[in-house]
């Protein structure tokens, strides 16, 4: 079973994603958090974020690791515990920057989909167009800009006390920009995904709908 679930920063993708996780007893993958290791790979090392064919080969070889349960996954780089670090504003922001390199998407896909082999509830941007476009079922999250900024920011502020609603609303309309216009799987919902637009609601209102989504599909399956 791969549960896709795609949509822009501070659509809920992570926390619905291990709620599914958790509920159906699945791998949780958290695909922005390999973005991210990379970014955090480019600013240790020499190499600049706007060199497309340096940071693609260095997404290519560098080791990053996913292991634990959906409430305490962790995330390695190159064997070290690095799960706090890439959500440090400098990596957020070269991680916007990185993931838009086509190099860095494909070596990104091809352990996505290795890791998801098994079954997995996967987060992103292009799960249900490129990495599993055959998943059992497709998410489409969404929410007004405003309301995106405001989660986003909540999220932030763990790491950043300093972090203003001005400053990360400027960043979300950044990446949205970058995610929908670059020219590799950019941001888009997938034909047969199902949209939702959780403005206005709770993380426990849109996690029974996917839910319902969810069994309907695997009964019609099963059927």
């Amino acid at each position: 079973m791969i549960i896709a679930i795609d949509g822009p920063s501070g659509a809920g993708k992570s926390t619905l994603g291990r709620m599914l996780a958790r509920e159906l007893k699945l791998l949780y993958i958290d695909t922005g958090s390999m973005y991210r290791a990379v970014a955090l790979a480019v600013l240790e090392s020499s190499i600049n974020a706007d060199d497309d064919i340096a940071v693609g080969s260095l997404a290519s070889r560098v080791d990053i690791e996913l292991a634990g349960d959906p409430d305490s996954m962790r995330v390695t780089l190159e064997g070290e515990d690095v799960t706090d670090r890439i959500r440090d504003e400098d990596v957020t922001h070269t991680s916007s920057i990185v993931s838009t390199i086509p190099a860095v998407r494909r070596a990104m896909v091809k352990r996505q989909r290795e890791l998801g082999q098994r079954g997995a509830v996967m987060n992103g941007r292009d799960i249900g167009t490129v990495v599993f476009p055959d998943a059992m079922v497709k998410f489409f999250l969404t929410a007004d800009l405003e309301e995106r900024a405001e989660r986003r920011l909540a999220e932030e502020r763990e790491h950043n006390p300093s972090a203003t609603y001005e400053e990360t609303l400027e960043d979300i309309t950044d990446r949205d920009r970058r995610d929908t216009t670059r020219a590799d799987s950019p941001l888009v919902a997938a034909d047969d995904a199902i949209v939702i637009d959780s403005s206005g609601q709770s993380i426990e209102e849109v996690f029974q709908r996917m839910m319902t989504f969810v069994r309907e599909k695997a009964d019609s399956v099963d059927g």
